[in-house]
């Protein structure tokens, strides 16, 4: 896997447009600026698989063979690259990993007082 180049030479400028090249690998994506339910349900269950991986200290390897995808898609997944995924593939791994797992939806509205 490739990993990333020195930026102690590089310009703000030339950082920036590194990071947010495609081809940028590594690090995690973040979300655009205001993210869709779908987009935000992506990056969360990226972010739980990442989780997973981190808290059990397994090698991307293993998880990868666990969920029956390659290493460079589960690097793709921890990175958070969520235009790659479906929600629904990714609900697949999470399931894989922890089956029993249940979806909990929170109206962010109703729960700061803000319902019109």
């Amino acid at each position: 896997m490739k990993r990333n180049k020195d930026f102690k030479n590089l310009t703000e400028k030339e950082i920036i447009a590194r990071l947010e090249s495609d081809n940028y690998e590594g690090g995690n994506i973040g979300l655009p600026e205001n993210p869709t339910l779908e987009e935000k349900t992506k990056y969360r269950l990226c972010k739980a698989i990442l989780s997973y991986q981190q808290k059990n200290k397994l090698p991307f390897e293993k998880v990868a063979r666990k969920l029956a995808i390659s290493e460079e898609e589960l690097y793709d997944i921890c990175r958070a690259k969520i235009n790659d995924f479906s929600v629904a593939r990714l609900m697949f791994y999470w399931e894989k990993l922890t089956p029993g797992s249940e979806l909990l939806l929170v109206d962010k509205q109703r729960e700061q007082g803000q319902v019109g």
